[in-house]
């Protein structure tokens, strides 16, 4: 099928025109809470190894670095600040996820956004109309590929990340729609990130890269640097080279703020550092836990799931808190053992728990007949859980949608809570608190650097 010739013209110029100042306020409101829900993953992941390995490579050692990398004293050049704080936001698995571009939307877009805002001393409504036009790209670039495109391998937090984050950089820097057009092109060719890297520290660094190549492809666009004015619609472009059985394309750039993402379909915050697809299980067993279920109690647990959530939990006998995170077994035994399901869960030593062993031992994990409907083919997947009891019972429950869904969201405060709990981990009390204002009135900063400074830890 011959490729749409205007794709990244329409999206150039979009770009260009939007206003953040005449954004609604329920869009700017649900900006500033998927932001916040993004600070909050990145903060989670500053400890994580990826994350150290990561800022040990890019970090400038005599502290006058271009951008900030979040929950540390350390600055990089922002191409390095990007990669660090990309990858930090998704090493927990913590970041929300798109039900339109089939990943995880916002930590790429931010952490390009915040580096080159940063450096340019943008104000909060600049950082977030680049989240914005962000989200939009990935959203637009994934109605035109996907399921095709994920269902080949790609991990399109990578894949479309990038796109995403060039749009959001080349808007802060006020690129012209022509510098807009090349920023895309050369973002065409960075394109890429494999779902075979899940539950490793590559998977994280998915986003890093993103990140990473959206600055510098901005940046690039900006000096002068060129790319086919079609690479991600034409001949031999991303949709026919990622997605080669992609449809006509000319409708797509029609839903660019129409409506916007963070409304309509809304993206999903996650309440568990686990992959979206354990979630609807964990709601199941907690609740079972919450009406007097104990870990004596079980005798056999069944756990029914959907085709699209056993290609992505791959580990049944989760061995490092990287796979866990992909394991429906662990992700059913430790919030029954310890009530919970938080970032301590996925500790290495709570990972090998006894306990926590004897249940996985217990659990049979398998797609449930039942489970094929139109809500089953991506994220945060329906989940059927059955406990046989040493007693005779059998408990069962179904959830359709795992807190979080945009049909089942999280409110403001969970939010919020979820942010003091991430930022405690590194921050003192009182300056996560100060953070969470500031973000809170994101879009009523002059500068970002009071932002920046609540943002690392004290001298």
């Amino acid at each position: 099928m011959p490729a749409t010739n205007n794709l990244e013209s329409r999206i150039a110029d979009w770009i260009s025109a939007l206003d953040a100042r005449t954004l609604p306020p329920p869009v700017i409101d649900k900006l500033k809470l998927a932001t916040l829900d993004t600070f909050a993953a990145m903060l989670s992941g500053v400890t994580e190894p990826v994350t150290q390995k990561v800022i040990h490579f890019v970090f400038e050692p005599t502290g006058r670095g271009e951008a900030s990398i979040i929950g540390t004293r350390a600055r990089a050049p922002s191409s390095g600040a990007a990669l660090a704080n990309g990858t930090m936001a998704h090493a927990c698995d913590y970041d929300d996820s798109s039900w339109t571009m089939w990943g995880h939307p916002t930590a790429p877009v931010l952490a390009a956004v915040l580096a080159v805002a940063e450096k340019r001393d943008r104000s909060g409504i600049d950082l977030l109309s680049g989240i914005v036009v962000g989200l939009e790209v990935e959203k637009t670039l994934g109605l035109g590929c996907q399921p095709e495109h994920y269902n080949r391998g790609y991990h399109p937090t990578g894949s479309l990340g990038v796109f995403g984050a060039a749009a959001g950089a080349a808007k802060t820097l006020g690129l012209s729609p022509e510098q807009i057009r090349m920023a895309l092109g050369i973002a065409a060719s960075r394109a890429a990130a494999v779902r075979g890297n899940t539950g490793t520290m590559t998977k994280p660094l998915h986003v890093g890269f993103a990140a990473r190549d959206g600055v510098e492809a901005a940046a690039f666009a900006e000096a002068g640097v060129t790319a086919s004015p079609s690479a991600v619609s034409g001949a031999l472009g991303f949709f026919d080279v990622c997605a080669p059985d992609h449809g006509d394309l000319d409708w797509i750039a029609d839903r660019l703020g129409n409506p916007f993402e963070v409304i309509d379909p809304g993206l999903s915050p996650k309440l568990y550092p686990s992959c979206s697809e354990t979630h609807s299980a964990v709601d199941a067993i907690l609740a079972m836990r919450a009406e007097g279920l104990k870990p004596s109690d079980v005798r056999r647990i069944r756990a029914g799931i959907t085709p699209a959530a056993r290609d992505n939990l791959v580990y049944s006998n989760p061995a490092t808190p990287l796979q866990a995170k992909f394991s429906q077994e662990y992700c059913l035994a430790a919030p029954l053992v310890r009530g919970k399901l938080g970032l301590a869960e996925f500790d290495p030593a709570v990972v090998q728990d006894p306990a926590i062993r004897d249940i996985i031992s217990r659990i049979d994990v398998a797609v449930h007949p039942d489970l094929s409907g139109p809500d089953s083919v991506s994220f945060s997947s329906p989940a059927i859980i059955e406990v046989e009891t040493h007693d005779g019972r059998t408990l069962r429950k179904l959830v359709r949608q795992m807190k979080g869904h945009p049909k089942n969201p999280l409110a403001a405060s969970d939010i919020e809570a979820k942010f003091v709990e991430c930022g405690g981990r590194v921050l003192p009390k009182e300056v996560v608190r100060r953070a969470l204002e500031k973000i809170q009135k994101l879009d009523q900063l002059s500068s970002l650097q009071d932002l920046m400074n609540e943002l690392r830890p004290p001298a």
